[in-house]
């Protein structure tokens, strides 16, 4: 009851909450995503014998993540993730090279969706750059085997070009089923509405 006798108006709960709750609760959120594609990337045994296959489901969740969050960084916010379960044993693929590359597809799906969120909408350019940011995964260990001579046993075992080309394929799948998804997350909030 307020002062003058009427009873106060109740907000949802969600309303209630304060910026910085919400706020943390999705950082929280996106890094527990990232985690769980790296998780999945790491311990999902799918006998393709094709590299970069795993772009499916890894893609997948960052785009879904790119797409639905407000937040500028949220790409980033999840490979964060994705590096600590890089880092547990175990979980992870090794190398300190893993986690430098696994950052990047986040990083590019952050820039091409501040660069341009209207075209970042149309299924085409989102496919594009999704198989773009994966294929940076082995484009930054050929580099890397360039200058230092460290293999990289998928460019070793398949040849450059190809490794590129499947990465590239197989993220730009991820990316299509991450937009379907995402329009599939809006199409359920709006009949709830």
């Amino acid at each position: 009851m307020t002062m003058n006798g009427n009873s106060q108006e109740k907000k949802p709960y969600a309303q209630s909450l304060s910026w910085s709750n919400t706020g943390i609760i999705e950082i929280l959120l996106l890094m527990m995503a990232g985690g769980l594609a790296a998780y999945m990337h790491f311990n999902i045994r799918i006998p393709l014998n094709m590299p970069g296959h795993h772009g499916l489901e890894f893609m997948a969740i960052i785009t879904l993540i790119r797409l639905s969050s407000k937040l500028k960084y949220a790409g980033t916010l999840a490979m964060v993730g994705t590096g600590f379960i890089l880092l547990m044993p175990g979980a992870g693929g090794g190398t300190m090279m893993h986690g430098f590359s696994y950052m990047l597809p986040g990083i590019m799906m952050d820039v091409a969706y501040g660069a341009s969120r209207e075209r970042l909408q149309l299924l085409f350019v989102i496919a594009l750059t999704a198989g773009f940011a994966y294929m940076l995964i082995p484009l930054s260990r050929l580099i890397l085997n360039m200058t230092t001579g460290y293999p990289y046993m998928a460019i070793v075992k398949h040849g450059a070009a190809y490794t590129l080309l499947s990465f590239f394929f197989f993220g730009m799948i991820g990316g299509l089923l991450g937009t379907g998804l995402n329009s599939i997350k809006n199409k359920f909030i709006e009949q709830k509405k």
